[in-house]
């Protein structure tokens, strides 16, 4: 004996109410997004310029006002930039890992990310891609890191020293650059200003005689022609080892224990 088929079930309409009621985009939502694709996907580039905005509303068929309520959807997003009265429509950003990272350390400190936190998530990165990059180094690779690690060298003769901060961080992004992962150049671009935030700050508020700051700067330095020589050796056991030790130090140094649990300051 065969069993009768179960006749289909339909939802009881009070099921599709409250809480999956569906949000219809608004046109300007829908103009915005469009542009933001052709940014994206590079149909539009760094520089370029929107038409006017009489002939966009003709061609899409729009209002004055929805096409400008696209337009600061858009320049919210740091994608465009509206001259008003210009002649020339609105001009064209390609999306830019510094308006993420002004936003990610808001986010941070807002969760009370300390200090520590961060320079942890640099010994869990730098390591592993100096490995990287000393299997696939090239002879440009190794001349942009010395000529970092020299203009920090000079820097600190100088006794620039706010300067030779910025200059040391942007080693550590360059280093993550070269090994060729997007993904965690992105994040470590992201951690940069609130390194180098913290470094200038801490400087500032540990007083230490000049030539002691550029003993210490000195040493940093040092470890990095060391790395640099291992890179072009391909080494790669001996360089992630070096990296390892040098980010351990380094984060003993900016980040003593009393200081640990400080939250990362990441407002102008």
């Amino acid at each position: 004996m065969t069993d009768s088929p179960k006749p289909a079930r339909t939802a009881r309409p009070d099921i599709l109410r409250g809480k999956s009621t569906i949000r219809v985009p608004k046109t300007a939502e829908l103009v915005a997004g469009d542009i933001r694709r052709r940014i994206v996907t590079g149909q539009l580039r760094e520089g370029d310029f929107l038409p006017p905005e009489a002939a966009l509303i003709a061609s899409l068929g729009i209002s004055r006002p929805t096409l400008r309520e696209a337009f600061r959807i858009l320049e919210a997003e740091n994608l465009i930039t509206v001259v008003r009265g210009s002649r020339s429509g609105a001009r064209v950003h390609e999306p830019k890992v510094e308006h993420v990272a002004r936003y990610a350390g808001y986010a941070l400190q807002a969760q009370a990310t300390t200090i520590a936190d961060i320079y942890e998530a640099r010994l869990a990165i730098e390591p592993y891609l100096v490995r990287r990059l000393a299997k696939s180094r090239s002879t440009e690779d190794l001349a942009r890191l010395r000529a970092q690690a020299g203009r920090m060298q000079a820097l600190n003769q100088e006794g620039r020293l706010t300067d030779c901060m910025i200059a040391l961080a942007e080693f550590h992004t360059l280093l993550v650059e070269l090994s060729g992962n997007r993904t965690l150049f992105f994040v470590t671009c992201m951690l940069r200003d609130v390194v180098s935030r913290h470094q200038v700050e801490f400087l500032r508020e540990h007083i230490l005689p000049l030539e002691e700051q550029r003993r210490r700067l000195a040493w940093g330095i040092n470890s990095f022609h060391k790395l640099i020589n291992l890179l072009e050796a391909g080494d790669a056991d001996r360089a992630e080892s070096q990296w390892r030790v040098h980010i351990i130090n380094a984060n003993a140094a900016w980040v003593p224990a009393e200081e640990s649990q400080k939250t990362i300051d990441a407002l102008p």
